[in-house]
């Protein structure tokens, strides 16, 4: 090993020999080397590299390092992974790995035998690797004593944290991280194993929870990506497989569909193409599913047609071609499946996608022109996740055999999706689960109740081990042979039809026998034909990133980085050409014709179908969403423009409650019927709508047009002026005797942004605060304040605002914030991890007693320490309306710049004798 390889050397003697002789490296990998560094000085640690990047030895290394340092004993790590089928993937590896050092590993899972759990109970393996429903089994189950199993427990990693991240399986599983902490007593250490993610100190953020550990982000330089894109356009299926088959015969490829329904007709379609085809979707039984990664393997002329069930790390070895039918919905996945091949010294990833829709060839040239920028999705962990929360109270009842709800936030408090729940919500809760029989509560103790044991008590308590549920399925069987699995909604739909059910799964075709529903199962003999099953969900919705990149795409007149076929590049300018005068009228045209209106906002389906509720309060009429539109047949276009000019005056956030629960058909969590109506909108409204990115647009939009009708009648209307970011003359606040010291900068352009945090780098100290939209706290200002300035960034209108960085997260200068708690969250939404900040509200508590008469608010605080009372009645006003009126601006200025002369009353004051404290 070369000597300035630091991170090798700090391995144990034993590890360094057998990395050495067993395995025959002579180097690690810049992201292997930061790794150890970053486990052995014992922070926790985002790990970013892609597929086949070596996350796995940067991980386990310094693990198995540990342990043998440390001579802990089993269970010392726990491996965990989304899917079963990663876990098969990575047992062997890892095994081996432990075993060359005289160490241990064993994987847990619904699949692995009940007499090999039993052994690992009595002998516990130094790793363990599982999934977080696996776990949630060991921590309630009586035949596992997880007090004593998890004892010597100090390292969690988590593998494809991304993918955890931001569902409800990640909300699930930081609570039951945060559940072993109780448990063990110490700070586990938290490795995350992440694709590339466009904001990975959120990831760590989530990581995080209750460790007092210092978060490091390893992300080592990469080159330049070698990448061939290509995008051809195809007219049906059958020329799409037809196409499919001439790239890939002689090689090795995935076909990737975007449904599983999809997949069944590529197969099909590929069916005598001289490319021997498998298929791989979640609904292949495991058997099949295995065979076809095992052939596949071992293969040359062979082609995987699969759904997102490939898409995670599964080596099925190298790769020549990743092919894509139509585009997928994000370029995370696009560059998860990218970095399927290229693996080879000397080769590049390569991907060709086949579309069959024009919308889906704007699409595909959008998420590569996204890639080339170097662009890729933020991911949103859960937060504020009620419906997690009531999953993990019925949990832990059975876990401590009865739970004080008074002690459940000891539980999972410090959870990244929790602690933003307060005291109050929580006995809601909890009263709303009792009022309901879900939950039995005796002498100030929860049970589960008779209604909990209906819908979760069954099979041994089967329904509290995971937070997802799954549609009613059918097993399909050949004989004795499992093929998979098929939802019971399409054999019901079957019923009064003539003839016999047949269908496609598996890549073959199937006609159904006989269906026994009291087993769940479902026999069949193969048929010459079948109709390829549905598998329901909801319609997918594009990204706002992604919309606008297609927008952009059609005012382009390249597509870089991706090469395209005759057809396609044909289609494109057709598509361009029939934008081209659309666009000559503004940035989101409106659009006319005998079908009705035509809002083109390039919005995305979560934008635009709040976008739609909002036009149909205020025009009466119907609006239709889809990804790039929503439309009227009914309203005219005077219409259409005086309720864009409204929609800044709607209250989105019931507008957002009452069109999601129009929206829902069935339940959408398992857990929704435990939650009050309040947190149940707010759930709703979140997981089918955008109100954050709603608000954004509109104010944006709004900007826009204001700037616009300046420009055309050269009017200089003092409002407008104050859009533009024009200074204040500092003026007392209507009513209010504090009086501003500091000129005010409203900020709504890239320009003067980065000229404020400029401006604002030359202190050491700043006042900040922020305002948000009152039920989804989604940041629509962050106030500023500096000894001679105070800057308002309208984050609505701004859109990006990630310049503002370079200041929240400078260690030097210290944020002045009253009550940080909140702050902190609602920025972390915007990516920020907030760096050296005092909390004044902390500050008055040690100066005054945390139980001072009046509290410590901060207009108490304000009147207590400055004589001068702060009119407080703007701050429930509507900060998503634009443009915010100058009251609005004072106020969120008054409590930027107060927090400079509270900080510097309160310093001067700690210096005091303790008795003139008080």
């Amino acid at each position: 090993m070369n000597e300035g390889a630091s991170g090798f050397f700090r391995l144990h003697p034993n590890l360094q020999h057998a990395v050495v002789h067993d395995l025959g490296w002579r180097e690690l990998r810049p992201v292997q080397d930061l790794t150890i560094d970053a486990v052995l000085d014992g922070t926790n640690a985002v790990v970013l590299a892609p597929t086949a990047g070596g996350k796995t030895e940067a991980s386990v290394f310094p693990v198995l390092s540990r342990i043998l340092s440390e001579e802990a004993q089993p269970v010392a790590a726990l491996y965990l992974c989304p899917i079963r089928a990663l876990l098969n993937n990575q047992e062997e590896r890892i095994r081996a790995y432990a075993r060359m050092v005289g160490l241990t590993a064993f994987k847990w899972h619904g699949d692995v035998s009940d007499s090999k759990k039993s052994r690992f109970r009595v002998e516990p393996a130094h790793i363990l690797m599982t999934t977080p429903e696996s776990l949630e089994v060991m921590l309630m189950s009586e035949r596992t004593d997880a007090r004593a199993l998890f004892a010597e427990l100090r390292t969690v990693v988590i593998d494809e944290v991304h993918a955890f991240a931001g569902d409800d399986r990640g909300a699930h599983l930081a609570a039951l991280v945060e559940r072993l902490v109780r448990i063990v007593g110490r700070d586990l250490q938290r490795i995350g194993l992440s694709a590339t993610v466009g904001n990975p100190k959120v990831i760590g953020s989530w990581l995080q929870g209750s460790s007092e550990r210092p978060t490091r982000v390893v992300d080592p330089p990469k080159g330049t990506a070698e990448r061939e894109l290509a995008i051809d356009y195809c007219n049906d299926v059958a020329q799409t497989a037809t196409a499919i088959a001439s790239v890939a015969r002689g090689k090795k490829s995935l076909v990737f569909v975007e449904s599983r329904s999809g997949a069944e007709r590529v197969a099909h379609a590929l069916g005598g193409s001289g490319v021997e085809v498998f298929i791989h979707h979640s609904s292949v039984s495991r058997a099949e599913r295995e065979r076809a990664e095992q052939q596949f393997a071992e293969g040359r002329n062979t082609a995987i047609v699969c759904t997102s069930t490939m898409e995670l790390g599964i080596d099925v070895g190298d790769l020549d071609y990743v092919l894509q039918v139509n585009a997928p919905s994000t370029v995370a996945s696009f560059l998860q499946r990218l970095g399927r091949t290229g693996r080879r010294p000397g080769t590049r990833s390569h991907m060709t996608f086949f579309c069959m829709a024009p919308d889906q060839l704007l699409q595909a040239a959008a998420i590569c022109r996204l890639a080339h920028a170097g662009w890729v999705e933020d991911v949103r962990p859960a937060e504020h996740a009620s419906h997690v929360l009531a999953h993990q109270i019925l949990a832990l009842s059975i876990q401590e055999h009865g739970l004080s709800r008074h002690r459940v936030l000891h539980w999972v408090r410090d959870a990244y999706p929790f602690n933003g729940i307060t005291e109050p919500e929580l006995h809601a809760l909890v009263d709303t689960m009792v009022g309901r029989q879900i939950l039995h509560e005796s002498d100030g103790v929860l049970s589960l109740g008779a209604r909990g044991e209906t819908l979760y008590g069954r099979r041994h308590f089967f329904e509290l081990y995971a937070v997802f549920s799954s549609a009613p399925m059918l097993r399909v069987l050949h004989g004795r042979e499992e093929i998979g699995f098929i939802q019971a909604l399409f054999i019901q739909s079957h019923d009064g039809r003539e003839g016999p059910l047949a269908f496609r799964l598996g890549g073959r075709a199937w006609v159904a026998r006989r269906i026994d529903w009291s087993k769940g199962s479902i026999s069949v003999e193969p048929a010459n034909a079948g109709q390829v099953p549905s598998w329901m969900g909801l319609p997918g919705a594009l990204s706002f990133a992604i919309c606008q990149a297609m927008k952009e795409t059609l005012l382009a007149t390249d597509t870089p980085g991706v090469h395209l076929s005759i057809a396609a590049k044909l289609e494109l300018e057709a598509l361009r050409a029939s934008y081209q005068e659309l666009f000559a009228d503004g940035d989101a045209p409106l659009e006319h014709d005998d079908e009705g209106v035509q809002w083109h906002t390039f919005a995305g389906g979560a934008i635009n179908r709040l976008l739609a509720a909002g036009l149909e309060q205020t025009t009466r009429k119907k609006w239709v969403a889809g990804n790039l539109t929503v439309k009227s047949k009914d309203a005219s276009v005077n219409e259409a423009l005086d309720a864009q000019h409204r929609l800044g005056d709607l209250p989105w956030e019931h507008v957002a409650f009452e069109r999601a629960r129009a929206m829902v058909r069935g339940l959408l969590t398992k857990f929704q019927p435990c939650l009050p109506e309040e947190a149940e909108d707010r759930l709703l409204a979140e997981r089918l709508l955008d109100l954050p990115g709603t608000l954004r647009f509109i104010a944006h939009h709004r900007a826009v047009a204001i700037r616009a009708a300046r420009a055309a009648t050269r009017v200089a209307d003092a409002r407008v002026d104050v859009l533009d970011g024009v200074t204040l003359q500092p003026l007392p606040l209507p009513g209010v005797p504090y009086e501003l010291k500091n000129s005010i900068r409203y900020v709504v352009q890239g320009d003067a942004l980065r000229a404020g945090v400029r401006d604002i780098l030359a202190s050491t100290t700043v006042g900040l605060d922020v305002e948000t939209a009152l039920d989804f706290t989604s940041v629509c200002l962050v106030q500023i304040a500096t000894e001679t300035t105070t800057w308002l960034f309208d984050v609505l209108v701004l859109g990006d605002v990630r310049a503002l960085g370079d200041v929240l997260e400078n260690p030097a200068i210290a944020k002045l914030i009253h009550n940080a708690r909140f702050e902190r969250r609602a920025l972390a939404k915007l990516g920020f991890d907030l760096q050296n900040v005092v909390d004044t509200l902390e500050l008055s508590r040690e100066a005054r007693g945390r139980h001072a008469l009046g509290g410590h608010g901060l207009a108490v605080v304000s009147e207590r320490e400055l004589g001068v009372s702060l009119d407080k009645t703007a701050q429930t006003s509507n900060w998503a309306r634009r443009p915010l009126t100058e009251e609005q601006m004072r106020y969120a200025a008054a409590d930027a710049e107060i927090l400079l002369r509270i900080h510097e009353q309160l310093r001067s004051k700690a210096e005091l004798p303790d008795t003139l404290l008080k």
